[in-house]
């Protein structure tokens, strides 16, 4: 061996022990922690209606369900690292003591009471759950009214499976940002954050209660003292369980968005469906330069509400939103 040759191996021995034994801490911290996290069914109900269980051919799915008379209303949460029914329970109360529809509120698996496990989370998963809940649960065509990216999926689903749907409310919807997700050396970083557990530690250490809050106020509410203390407070519970880290990575990679959903798939509704979007994003971490583009493309079935408030008007400004949505579903 050649005086190089034997110093390049003093340099990269060392270094690759110092990456093993780093890995393995890594690997060990991972493990320890996971064995004090609950399952994801300890988590109190997000919503004050009925628990009914949906068994699916990718997991076990939380629904919630008030029983009633009329065409059945749906509401379907966002995607974040936080994510649950809780997300909607201004809609759901407000169903509840004003009108006499049945109600159905989803976890998306992943996310709060639903199935956590390890398995690939993405859209096409999401799609079956969807039409699953809609053809298999439901006995009517349903109003459906879905949070953020969760509208990606009510609207794909009422495209592909139009029978099931009457009309779409998509609140905040994502896909009409110029782009989407992180950039190709972003994705690399995750994957390897995913590989290593790093994000998984992470993940549990940031989404502690006054990073949350945080979170919200930079990225979500226009008025951070709008923030309820009954989504915070879920939304740290909700963080805290086994698997809770998996789906939100997808999320963050994003890998969930549906590509070029503007365009082949708002674009091309043919049920009745207004969107709502914030009149001033503001800091929000959404915005929705394509929305005029869109809209001018499918006059006849897609309709359009600006709203104050940030990116949840049914928790920051309630009345302007029920007043918009009691009237386009004719709830009044």
């Amino acid at each position: 061996m050649t005086d190089s040759s034997s110093s390049l191996g003093r340099t990269i021995l060392p270094a690759g022990a110092a990456l093993m034994g780093t890995y393995a801490g890594l690997t060990a911290a991972r493990w320890a922690y996971r064995r004090t996290l609950p399952s994801p069914l300890s988590l109190p109900p997000a919503l004050d209606l009925e628990p009914h269980p949906v068994e699916g051919p990718d997991g076990r799915a939380q629904c919630y369900v008030r029983p009633g008379t009329g065409p059945p209303v749906v509401l379907l949460h966002s995607f974040n690292a936080v994510a649950s029914s809780r997300e909607m329970q201004p809609i759901a109360e407000h169903l509840i003591t004003s009108t006499t529809r049945p109600v159905y509120a989803l976890d998306w698996l992943g996310f709060g009471r639903s199935d956590r496990g390890s398995r690939t989370y993405s859209p096409a998963l999401y799609k079956r759950q969807l039409y699953q809940v809609l053809n298999d649960v439901l006995d009517a065509p349903a109003d459906v009214i879905a949070l953020s990216l969760g509208g990606e999926y009510a609207a794909r689903v009422a495209l592909q499976a139009a029978p099931l749907v009457r009309r779409l409310v998509l609140v905040s919807p994502t896909g009409l940002a110029p782009t989407q997700g992180p950039s190709t050396p972003g994705r690399l970083g995750l994957a390897l954050a995913d590989r290593t557990g790093t994000f998984e530690l992470l993940y549990h250490r940031l989404t502690r209660r006054a990073s949350l809050r945080d979170y919200y106020a930079r990225q979500v509410f226009l008025a951070p003292d709008a923030i309820p203390d009954a989504l915070l407070d879920y939304a740290a519970q909700t963080a805290q369980v086994r698997g809770a880290h998996r789906a939100p990575l997808r999320f963050v990679d994003g890998t969930l968005s549906i590509t070029d959903v503007a365009d082949d798939v708002y674009a091309r509704l043919y049920r009745p469906t207004l969107l709502l979007t914030p009149s001033n994003p503001g800091p929000t971490v959404q915005s929705f330069e394509q929305l005029s583009t869109t809209l001018s493309s499918n006059t006849r079935d897609l309709s359009h509400e600006t709203l104050p408030g940030g990116l949840l008007p049914h928790w920051e400004a309630p009345g302007p939103f029920f007043d918009t949505v009691d009237a386009f579903l004719d709830l009044q």
